[in-house]
C-alpha cells in the first residue's frame, strides 16, 4: 500500500500501476508547467543584431514577421506592452505577445 499526504488528506493506493499512472501524469504535468513557464519567459528586442542562440533570434520583428516601423507603432500606441532598458532599448515579452495575438488573457 503507498500512502500521500496531500492538503486535502490521505491517498492510499494498493495498485502499484495506478501509483505509478498518477505519479508519472503529475511529472508529465509540472514538466509542462516548467516548459511554458520558461516559453513566457523570454524577452524580444525590437532591434540589432540577431542571436541565433534564442527563439526567434530574440528580435520581435522575427517573432511576429513585422517590420521594425509596424513593431514601434504597436509599441507606440499601445498594443503591445513592454519595458525600457534605456533610451530607446525596449523589451517585449513572449507573455506581451501572446496577450497582443489573443492567446492569454492580460495579467
Amino acid at each position: 500500500m503507498v500512502t500521500f499526504t496531500t492538503a486535502n488528506g490521505l491517498l492510499q493506493f494498493e495498485d502499484a500501476a495506478t501509483t505509478a499512472r498518477i505519479l508519472e501524469a503529475q511529472q508529465r504535468d509540472r514538466l509542462a508547467a516548467e516548459a511554458e513557464q520558461a516559453a513566457l519567459s523570454v524577452v524580444y528586442r525590437l532591434s540589432g543584431e540577431p542571436d541565433p542562440a534564442r527563439p526567434h533570434d530574440g528580435l520581435l520583428t522575427s517573432r511576429l514577421d513585422i517590420s521594425e516601423r509596424s513593431a514601434y507603432e504597436l509599441l507606440r500606441t499601445g498594443q503591445l506592452r513592454y519595458t525600457c532598458a534605456g533610451k530607446k532599448n525596449y523589451r517585449v515579452s513572449e507573455r506581451a505577445v501572446r496577450e497582443y495575438l489573443g492567446d492569454m488573457p492580460p495579467n
